[in-house]
């Protein structure tokens, strides 16, 4: 169980990366746009590179903020309840977060596997194939719904899900574990 724990937490650690690398990424284009209208050139597809980018750095780390703690949660209905209610309104909210995200992920994926199919390409100066960024998009959804499964698993086997463990800590002790 170690094992497969570690696995999941290495994919979901990878998401994030892959994030803060769209991220970097932007930064580049960015400054080699600024770079390039200083020099007087433009920089040939930049805005759809761009684009591409922030689509990726919002999906790819979702699953990896999630079991961090990082996405805000509200509780109005679930705040109220407490033992069995409450236990069995967590594994429905979990399970049809998951049955949504999974559904949105196999979108993304079977967009992309058209764009592959049909060589899809950007409208913009550049004709950037379109079917890796929503590879990117899909698998960061995909990563989120397998880490809403993995939380509802925690769950139903008695567990303590990834957000409840974070919400129990203040917002300083999050901090210097950060740091």
């Amino acid at each position: 169980m170690r094992k497969l724990r570690a696995a999941l937490d290495v994919l979901y650690l990878l998401g994030g990366i892959g994030g803060a690398l769209s991220l970097a990424l932007i930064a580049l284009v960015i400054a080699a746009q600024v770079g390039g209208r200083f020099l007087g050139h433009a920089v040939a597809g930049a805005d759809d590179l761009t684009a591409f980018a922030v689509a990726a750095s919002a999906l790819l780390p979702l699953a990896y903020a999630f079991r961090h703690g990082a996405h805000i949660r509200v509780d109005l209905v679930l705040g109220r309840l407490s033992g069995a209610p409450r236990r069995v309104m967590e594994a429905l909210a979990l399970l049809l977060a998951a049955l949504i995200t999974a559904a949105f992920a196999w979108s993304l994926l079977d967009l992309a596997a058209d764009s592959l199919e049909f060589d899809d390409v950007a409208q913009g100066s550049v004709a950037w194939k379109l079917w890796p960024p929503q590879a990117l998009c899909g698998l960061g959804a995909a990563l989120f719904a397998l880490a809403l499964l993995d939380d509802l698993v925690v769950h139903l086997a008695g567990g303590t899900p990834s957000y409840r463990r974070h919400e129990e800590k203040s917002a300083m002790d999050r901090a210097a574990e950060e740091l």
